[in-house]
C-alpha cells in the first residue's frame, strides 16, 4: 500500500510539473503583495473547503505557471523546485489558515505572478492570484560638484550669498527612485531629474546660500514608502557673520546702574558666526584689553566673553561695545555688534565758584557776591548746603533765607561776609563737599595808627585797605615854607625827598589810593625831629698847633657836619657873648673812611683865644645842632701859643744878615767837597753791591718807616697832648711852613685819653 502511495505521489508530482492544464486561470482573483529585496515575501492560500465532508487532496505553489512547491494532503508530502528552493528559501506553515509559504531572501527576479491551485475531493479546483512585486532599493547617493569632482563629506568653504552648484546621483532601484534635497529637514529641492546614463538617476542642485540653509545639506532617493529613502549627507562649510550680539550684566549692578568705582562683571554672548568669531571690547571708541578669554561652542556656533569693568565718573553715559568679528569674512560684512549705554552712579562732584564781574575771589564792598555750587551728581541732587569759615550758613542770617539752593547770593557784601566758603551736595549715594574758596571785600583806604608816623628819618603813611594801597599823595608843608606836594608808590616817605629846612616843625597829610576808591579823609600830623638831631660830642680837646688855636672832637653818630663857637666874656663882665662862629669839619661816615679803623679827629680852627674864653663845640645834621660842649683853655695852653724865644732871630733885618752869611759858609764848603770828589774818582775802585737779605720785621719797619712820624702839638696840658698836667717837656720844633690838609692829619697822640674836659661852661 505505501508503495502503491509514494507511486500516485510521483505522478501526481509530475503531473502537476508537466501539466499545462493546471495554468492559472485569467479573470481569477489576484493579490497585490510588495517586498524588499533581501526581504521576506508572506503568500496566503485559502485551503478551507466549502463542501461538507470534502477533504483537501492538493495544494500547489506557481511562479509564473511554473510549479515551485506542493503539498499531497493524502500522503502528507511536500516538494519544491530545486531550483527556486535551491538554499532552503521557502518555508510553509499548513497549519494555519490561510496556509501560509514564505520566501525568504527576496532577490530581484523573485517579481513575479504566484498562484495557488487547491484540489479537493469533492469540490472543485480553487484558484488564488498574488501579484509579488519584489523593491530594489537604488544605491546610496553621491555628489558631483559643478566640474564633475565627486564631493564627499564636506564642501566649501562658501561666503553667504553665494550659489552652491552640486548633483546628487544614485544607481539602480526599483521601481526607480525620486531624488529630493534637504537642507538639515526642510526639502529645498524636489525636481528630481533623469541622467543620460541608463540606470542612473540625477538631480542637479542650484542653491543660494543662507543662514537658514547652512545646515548640512543631505540627498534623498526613495521608490517605496517601506522604508525610510536612502540618504547622502554633505556638510557646507560656510563663512558667517554673527547674527546676535547680547551684552548681559553679571554682577555689580544694581538695576543694570553701576557704581563709580566698584567693580562690576559683564558678558558677551555671540550666536551664529562661523568660523570662531573675534570678540573685542570697547568703550567710548578706546578699546579694552583686560578682559576674559573668549570660549566657542562649535556645534551651537555659540561665543562669549567676560569683561571686569570699574567705571569712573567719567564713564557715565559712555557707550559699551562688544563687537564680534569673523576674520574670514571680507571687511563690511564680518562683524556685528551690541552697545549698551553705562549708567553710572556717583556721589555728588561739586565745585564753588564766583558769578559776576570776572573778579575770582574778590568783591568791592557794597556790591553783590554772587556763588555758584556747580554739581555733577547721578542721581540728582536732593539739597545743597552752605559753609562760612566752616561753620554751617543757617537761614535767616548774614546772608538771607536762601540758603539751600545751589546759588548763594547777597545783595550787598560788607566786611563781614569776607572768609571761606564752600557748599556740599547730597544725592541717593552720598554727599561732597566742594573745595573752599576765599572771599576777599576790597575796601578803600581809611587811617589807623595815628595816621602818620615818624619811622627812622622817614614818615609812614599808616592805612588799612583792601587791596593794599599803590599810590600815596603827599601835602608837606615845613613851618613858614610853602607847601609841597609828593606822590610816591609805597606808604614811606624818606625825609630827603623834603626840599627845605626840618630843623623846625613839620605839617604832613597823606591820601592812599588803591583802585577801588579814594580816601574820604586824609591822615594829618604835625612832626618836630628833634630825637634825629646828633648827640652832643663828648670826648674833645683844645689844641694850638700850626699857630692857631683849634678844637678837636671825636665824631658821633648821624652828624653831618660840626659847629665851633667861641664865646667871650662881655665888656661889663657879667656874661658870655657869642664871639664868632665856623665850620669844624668833617661828619661821621667821612671821618670813619679817613680814618681806616680809627676814627679821625674832626678839627675846627678858633683863631685866637684869651683866658676868659669859653669854645663850644657841635654836631648837626639837617634836623638842627646839639648843644654844645665848651671847653676852656688852660694856662700852659696859652702860654704855648705865647712868641718863643727864637722866633726874634727870623726877623726881618737880622734874617738877612744871617742868610748871607750861610750863603757864603755853603758856597766854601761845596767847593772843598767837589775837589775832594773829583780826586777820589779817578782812584775809585769798581763798586761793590752788596745785597742783604731782610726778615719781615725789617721789611715792614722800613715800609712803615713814614707813618710813625708823629707831629707834636701843644694843648690843654702839655706840649705833646692836652691830657698831662705839669709837663714841662719843650714842644718839638713845628713846620709852620703850610697847614697840613684834613686829609693828611694823624691821628692823636698816644697818650690822649680823650676824656671829657671841661675847665668851665655858660
Amino acid at each position: 500500500m505505501d508503495h502503491r502511495m509514494r507511486v500516485i505521489a510521483a505522478l501526481i508530482s509530475f503531473m502537476v510539473i508537466s501539466s499545462p492544464v493546471y495554468a492559472f486561470i485569467p479573470g481569477a482573483d489576484v493579490i497585490a503583495e510588495e517586498a524588499l529585496e533581501g526581504g521576506n515575501a508572506t503568500l496566503y492560500c485559502d485551503t478551507s473547503t466549502d463542501i461538507l465532508n470534502d477533504e483537501l487532496m492538493l495544494q500547489v505553489w506557481y511562479k509564473d505557471d511554473v510549479p515551485i512547491y506542493s503539498y499531497d494532503a493524502r500522503i502528507s508530502s511536500q516538494w519544491s523546485s530545486s531550483s527556486f528552493n535551491s538554499s532552503g528559501r521557502l518555508l510553509s506553515d499548513l497549519r494555519r489558515q490561510p496556509t501560509v509559504l514564505t520566501v525568504t531572501n527576496l532577490r530581484g527576479d523573485d517579481q513575479a505572478l504566484y498562484h495557488c491551485r487547491v484540489d479537493y475531493l469533492l469540490g472543485p479546483t480553487r484558484n488564488v492570484g498574488i501579484n509579488l512585486t519584489v523593491i530594489v532599493l537604488p544605491s546610496q547617493p553621491f555628489f558631483l560638484d559643478e566640474v564633475g569632482n565627486k564631493v564627499e563629506g564636506k564642501i566649501g568653504p562658501y561666503h553667504e550669498g553665494d550659489t552652491l552648484l552640486l548633483s546628487c546621483l544614485v544607481i539602480g532601484g526599483r521601481p526607480p527612485p525620486r531624488i529630493s534635497w534637504y537642507s538639515g529637514e526642510e526639502l529645498v529641492d524636489a525636481s528630481d531629474g533623469a541622467s543620460d546614463i541608463p540606470g542612473v538617476k540625477e538631480n542637479e542642485l542650484y542653491l543660494p546660500l543662507t543662514r537658514d540653509n547652512a545646515e548640512s545639506l543631505s540627498c534623498r532617493a526613495n521608490n517605496t514608502p517601506r522604508v525610510p529613502p536612502v540618504k547622502a549627507t554633505l556638510k557646507i562649510e560656510l563663512f558667517l557673520s554673527a547674527y546676535n550680539v547680547t551684552i548681559n550684566w553679571v554682577r555689580g549692578t544694581v538695576e543694570d546702574a553701576l557704581s563709580a568705582g566698584r567693580t562690576a562683571v559683564v558678558q558677551c554672548v555671540v550666536h551664529g558666526s562661523y568660523p570662531q568669531p573675534e570678540l573685542t571690547w570697547w568703550l567710548d571708541h578706546r578699546h579694552l584689553t583686560q578682559h576674559s578669554n573668549q570660549s566657542w561652542n562649535n556645534a551651537t556656533r555659540k561665543a562669549q566673553s567676560f569683561l571686569e569693568l570699574t567705571p569712573a565718573v567719567s564713564d557715565n553715559g559712555a557707550t559699551l561695545a562688544c563687537v564680534a568679528t569673523n576674520t574670514a569674512m571680507a571687511p563690511g560684512r564680518d562683524s556685528k555688534a551690541d552697545v549698551i549705554v553705562l549708567n553710572v552712579t556717583y556721589s555728588p562732584i561739586v565745585e564753588l565758584s564766583k558769578l559776576g564781574d570776572g573778579r575770582l575771589n574778590e568783591v568791592v564792598e557794597l556790591d553783590s557776591l554772587h556763588l555758584e555750587c556747580e554739581v555733577r551728581a547721578n542721581p540728582p541732587v536732593e539739597n545743597f548746603i552752605w559753609y562760612f569759615n566752616d561753620i554751617e550758613i543757617r537761614p535767616h542770617s548774614l546772608w538771607g533765607s536762601q540758603v539751600s539752593s545751589q546759588s548763594l547770593l547777597v545783595e550787598e557784601a560788607t566786611r563781614r561776609h569776607a572768609g571761606r566758603y564752600s557748599c556740599a551736595a547730597r544725592n541717593s549715594i552720598g554727599e561732597t563737599r566742594s573745595e573752599s574758596i576765599n572771599i576777599n571785600v576790597f575796601y578803600p583806604p581809611e587811617c589807623m595808627d595815628h595816621g602818620i608816623t615818624l619811622v627812622k628819618e622817614s614818615l609812614k603813611c599808616n592805612v588799612k585797605a583792601l587791596p593794599a594801597p599803590d599810590t600815596f599823595f603827599w601835602h608837606i608843608q615845613p613851618t613858614d615854607e610853602d607847601v609841597q606836594h609828593l606822590t610816591t608808590g609805597s606808604a614811606i616817605l624818606p625825609l630827603t625827598q623834603i626840599t627845605g629846612s626840618l630843623s623846625r616843625n613839620l605839617d604832613a597829610s597823606c591820601e592812599a589810593g588803591n583802585g577801588i576808591a579814594s580816601q574820604e579823609k586824609p591822615c594829618k600830623r604835625t612832626f618836630s625831629f628833634e630825637l634825629l638831631r646828633p648827640p652832643q660830642p663828648q670826648q674833645c680837646d683844645l689844641a694850638y698847633e700850626y699857630e692857631e688855636f683849634q678844637m678837636r672832637c671825636l665824631p658821633v653818630e648821624n652828624a653831618t657836619y660840626y659847629e665851633v663857637s667861641v664865646w667871650r666874656m662881655s665888656n661889663s663882665n657879667s656874661s658870655l657873648m657869642l664871639e664868632r662862629r665856623g665850620s669844624m669839619g668833617y661828619g661821621m661816615s667821612q671821618a670813619l673812611a679817613q680814618g681806616e679803623g680809627v676814627p679821625w679827629l674832626v678839627r675846627g680852627p678858633l683863631g685866637n683865644l684869651r683866658a676868659e674864653d669859653e669854645v663850644g663845640a657841635s654836631a648837626c645834621n639837617r634836623y638842627g645842632c646839639s648843644g654844645s660842649l665848651l671847653l676852656r683853655p688852660t694856662e700852659i695852653l696859652l702860654n704855648s701859643a705865647g712868641v718863643p724865644w727864637w722866633k726874634y732871630l727870623v726877623g726881618k733885618d737880622v734874617g738877612i744878615s744871617i742868610g748871607a752869611v750861610v750863603l757864603l759858609a755853603v758856597f766854601i764848603l761845596s767847593s772843598v767837597l767837589l775837589i775832594r770828589v773829583a780826586r777820589r774818582v779817578r782812584s775809585k775802585p769798581a763798586p761793590v753791591i752788596q745785597v742783604l737779605q731782610l726778615d719781615e720785621v725789617a721789611r715792614e719797619y722800613l715800609d712803615n718807616l713814614g707813618e710813625h712820624k708823629v707831629h707834636a702839638s701843644c694843648s690843654l696840658r702839655s706840649c705833646s697832648s692836652g691830657y698831662s698836667d705839669g709837663s714841662g717837656e719843650t714842644a718839638p720844633t713845628i713846620d709852620r711852613r703850610r697847614k697840613p690838609r684834613l686829609w693828611e692829619w694823624d691821628a692823636p697822640p698816644p697818650d690822649v685819653t680823650l676824656t671829657l674836659h671841661r675847665e668851665s661852661a655858660v
